[in-house]
């Protein structure tokens, strides 16, 4: 019923003239999250990182199937209910946003379009042409050492499919590790965290929210408490090759092969354009 509603969704808005790509958008079941100190920190998928590039599949023809790893709808983080986070900080573009989402009924708990990893390995994931991971801090929750998402995106990395992640979506790289698993324990545990030979995405350059970004939302949304490790750290540790813009808050899109991904929320929509450019090729 939940594939049927998505697609019944994407084909009024989908051009019948557009050879369609399967997009599948992967997010996090997580909604709350206990930090450091034992702060209980309500969270979800951030609304412009999801809608912006969301918006921009449909518009340009593509089919989308949304994915969790339990299959339930996410929550929205009540932090990027705002226009502010959109790069068109505009009331009517976040409105237009806000419009999709809620027609798209991503957060319904009775009939949101989101399915189970496991469901995505009985379809196959090699029906998919690109994947795209949108932030907030949830994926920080279960993306990281989740092993279905790492052998997705092996799959992807072999056949040379666009990935794109954008702000803390970068973080479910790791899951890709072979050790993926162990390698988080040990950045949660502030302990030196080695990753095994064999992953992917070693020397890839890539982005993920900088640390002195981490060090602003620490101040003003985490109630004083902290994360177990900051995105950048981990990455870098993993084997990354990790570049930040010139500017905190700003647009910085770095794409190396097949793998697109955005430093922050201003990222989204560049990461989502540079996936339908690889997409088109």
């Amino acid at each position: 019923m939940k594939l049927k509603t998505l697609a019944a969704l994407t084909a009024l808005i989908a051009s019948p003239l557009t050879l369609a790509d399967e997009i599948l958008v992967v997010m996090s079941d997580t909604a709350q999250m206990t930090l450091k100190n034992g702060y209980d920190y309500k969270t979800g998928v951030y609304l412009n990182e999801l809608m912006e590039p969301v918006k921009l599949f449909l518009d340009a023809g593509h089919t989308l199937t949304f994915a969790s790893p339990k299959g339930m709808a996410p929550r929205l983080d009540p932090v990027s209910d705002t226009p502010d986070h959109f790069l068109d900080v505009s009331k009517a573009n976040y409105e237009a946003h806000k419009a999709l989402f809620n027609q798209l009924k991503i957060d319904d708990k009775t009939d949101s379009p989101v399915v189970s990893f496991a469901r995505i390995e009985q379809i196959g994931i090699d029906k998919f042409d690109a994947v795209f991971v949108p932030g907030g801090h949830a994926p920080l929750g279960d993306l990281v050492a989740n092993p279905q998402l790492g052998e997705f995106l092996r799959h992807f990395n072999a056949q040379k499919k666009p990935t794109g992640l954008v702000c803390h979506g970068p973080v479910a790289l790791l899951s890709a590790l072979p050790n993926a698993a162990q390698f988080e324990v040990a950045m949660k545990s502030g302990k030196n965290a080695k990753p095994a030979d064999g992953w992917v995405y070693e020397g890839y350059r890539m982005t993920t929210f900088s640390n002195s970004e981490e060090a602003v939302a620490t101040q003003y949304y985490l109630g004083g408490d902290e994360l177990h490790y900051w995105p950048q750290d981990a990455l870098t540790k993993a084997g990354g090759d990790y570049s930040r813009g010139e500017k905190d808050w700003h647009p910085h899109v770095v794409v190396d092969r097949e793998l697109i991904t955005g430093q922050n929320n201003k990222s989204s929509t560049g990461v989502a354009l540079a996936l339908l450019k690889q997409l088109d090729q």
